[in-house]
């Protein structure tokens, strides 16, 4: 380890209170932000795509095993940093990154963030999985969807109007949301547009 890792990855382990991995841990507001502040301690400038280039996930590095500690401790900021690291490598394809997976580690921390209550994240999760344009949206798809939208998420708003329109969704799967809109939508907005186009007739695709 590089010296001018020390510093920065002492700071984090103390944040954290240990360096140990906490998966499954108190996930309470304090213990969150106490992780985020690790997060915040993590020399993450020093991280780039080369180490992508020999084979070797980020997690790996000094740098990344910090970003990592504190995501696990509970730092939704450190999940989606990782998240978007993976989903920058995943846009350039290198023959050495077929080995690290790098759209697996994209999504599994764009989920942990979903999970941790993050609209980007649940966005992240349902639109990288939507990879199907002609086909039935997959209802876990469809909940992260939902999810991101009833927290202002206008991008799933819009991306679950496009999927109904495409005949994707069943009227009887958006009963809750179309519920939810017509109590929260304002007039003008992202979200009072889709549920105008939540009440047209759209024949689904047949599964």
């Amino acid at each position: 380890m590089t010296g001018r890792f020390l510093l920065p990855l002492a700071m984090a382990c103390i944040a954290l209170t240990s360096c140990a991995p906490e998966y499954g841990g108190d996930t309470s507001a304090g213990s969150k932000a106490q992780a985020d502040r690790a997060f915040a301690a993590c020399p993450t400038a020093g991280l780039s795509e080369a180490m992508l280039a020999q084979g070797r996930p980020i997690e790996e590095t000094p740098a990344g095993t910090c970003v990592v500690k504190a995501a696990d401790a509970g730092s939704t900021q450190a999940a989606l940093f990782l998240g978007d690291f993976y989903r920058a490598a995943t846009t350039h394809p290198n023959r050495a990154w077929d080995r690290i997976d790098t759209f697996g580690r994209e999504t599994h921390w764009y989920r942990e963030a979903a999970r941790r209550g993050s609209e980007r994240g649940q966005f992240l999760v349902a639109s990288e999985g939507d990879r199907h344009p002609y086909m039935p949206l997959h209802d876990n798809l469809l909940d992260w969807y939902i999810q991101a939208a009833r927290q202002g998420n206008d991008q799933a708003a819009l991306a679950i109007a496009r999927a109904y329109k495409l005949g994707r969704i069943k009227p009887a799967e958006l009963h809750d949301f179309r519920t939810w809109l017509a109590q929260n939508a304002r007039p003008g907005t992202v979200q009072a547009n889709v549920a105008a186009t939540l009440e047209e007739d759209h024949a689904p695709i047949i599964n």
